[in-house]
């Protein structure tokens, strides 16, 4: 089994593979679908976030976009190299440029680059736009976003959208922040909303402070609740859009699900990586898998364990080797840009590509398309913080691609892989093929469905009713 050696500073991959179909736009330079961009402009939107203008080097067009997308980006920052990230336009396409807006992180090192050093005239590379999280285009639903934080950016961008096409429709814009300090677009969403007519802004604060007004400021003090929504939202003819933190997502997604929002209906997107937030079929396109553990503050990943006991013969290298030349699970391990450099046989197993072919290839290969942007922004986050939601045992439920283009349902977890600083080099995976018992367990439910759907029947049938 061959290792290729990490390094933290080499290119990043081209994103999830999605490049949008369309004509003209920014010249894409040396990589098959990459442009230079530099700040044209920066503004303030809150406290904790700020917004970049991006516009193409070479003065031509940005490519095409729909609102609601988001761009991969490229950015050189002094001694930590190249680095990825994934950012929502917040910006209605213009045919002239994109804006980004971005929450400083304390921990996050692209967020605080672009906070601090990103200023007018800054190169930037970019990818063409992608994702799915976009407004659809029969217009005959009413629309609710509900958000949290940053997640109302491509909220923000739909609305933008919707006044510059003279759509009307019913919109009710629903969106949570702390106080004035941390709330964005406040201004901008209202005169959008006043401009439209058919628009309904809802700012919830949490914690405002005294000087805020309500019905200036905000309209609702305290935190947004399903029963809310269900008050003053129309739960079952609107199209659903939800963005933000995990944990506000955990809540109002599976929430609205409950409460009757069919799911071709519920669109959500949030910043993480793939969590349990439906509990739907993991071997499906939907949001997540179903049998996630819930996040864990996991330790830093780095300790080593106990030496064997006196007398015990134990080479741990030789252990090693002969667990990742023998295990029926597949060990993979990827450098800090997502780049795979150890595939052992097990992976081979599962996934279905040799060795000589996984080696030096994305990750993208054994993750199906539809999960791809949420998984990358786990992942950056995960290596710029140097802490992961899962490991110390906690297992997350996920699909997985088999070369052959088969869904896979899998379930993993991960270490981090530092150096002598502390800085993430890469991860290491151990992941099982669950395919088969996720198959006997839904059969088994469809099986007791059945059952009971027949007990039900006989039970009225002898009822007289």
């Amino acid at each position: 089994m061959r290792l290729i050696a990490m390094d933290a500073a080499t290119d990043a991959r081209t994103g999830d593979g999605r490049v949008p179909a369309g004509e003209g736009g920014a010249t894409w330079g040396t990589s098959p679908a990459m442009a230079a961009f530099t700040v044209d402009s920066r503004h303030a939107e809150s406290d904790t976030i700020t917004s970049l203008v991006l516009r193409p080097a070479d003065g031509s067009a940005p490519f095409p976009h729909r609102a609601g997308q988001h761009l991969t980006l490229f950015a050189d920052i002094p001694a930590f190299g190249r680095q990825k990230r994934n950012y929502t336009i917040s910006s209605a396409p213009n045919g002239e440029t994109y804006r980004i807006s971005v929450k400083r992180e304390p921990a996050g090192r692209v967020s605080r680059w672009l906070h601090e050093a990103a200023v007018p005239g800054t190169s930037i590379d970019v990818l063409p736009p992608s994702g799915s999280f976009v407004l659809p285009e029969d217009a005959g639903r009413p629309i609710v976003m509900v958000s949290a934080g940053v997640g109302l950016t491509p909220m923000v961008a739909m609305l933008e959208a919707v006044a510059a096409e003279g759509r009307r429709r019913p919109i009710h814009f629903v969106h949570c922040s702390r106080n004035r300090r941390t709330q964005a677009f406040h201004a901008h969403v209202q005169a959008l909303a006043r401009a439209l007519g058919t628009v309904e802004a809802t700012f919830f604060h949490t914690q405002p402070d005294d000087t805020e007004v309500e019905g200036v400021d905000f309209d609702r003090r305290g935190r947004l609740t399903l029963e809310w929504l269900a008050a003053h939202t129309p739960l079952a003819q609107a199209e659903y859009f939800v963005c933000g933190p995990l944990e506000f997502m955990r809540v109002f997604v599976p929430g609205l699900l409950a409460r009757g929002v069919a799911p071709e209906r519920m669109h959500h997107e949030f910043f993480g990586a793939v969590e349990d937030l439906t509990g739907e079929d993991p071997m499906s396109d939907g949001p997540t898998a179903a049998g996630a553990a819930p996040p864990a503050d996991v330790a830093p990943q780095n300790a080593r364990a106990a030496p064997a006991p006196t007398g015990h013969c134990v080479d741990r290298a030789t252990v090693g080797e002969a667990l990742l030349d023998s295990l029926a699970d597949a060990v993979i391990v990827s450098d800090a840009p997502g780049d795979i450099v150890l595939w052992n046989p097990g992976a081979e197993r599962i996934f279905g590509f040799a060795e000589s072919e996984a080696l030096g290839q994305s990750l993208d290969i054994i993750i199906p398309e539809p999960f791809r942007a949420r998984h990358w922004e786990g992942y950056r986050e995960t290596v710029a913080s140097g802490q992961s939601r899962y490991g110390a045992g906690d297992l997350l439920a996920v699909p997985g691609l088999h070369k052959d283009g088969r869904r896979l349902s899998i379930e993993f977890t991960i270490v981090l892989l530092k150096d002598a600083d502390g800085i993430v080099t890469g991860m290491a995976a151990s992941v099982r093929d669950v395919s088969a018992r996720f198959e006997e367990t839904k059969a088994l439910k469809k099986r007791i469905a059945a059952l009971e759907a027949a007990t039900g029947t006989s039970k009225e049938a002898g009822s007289g009713t």
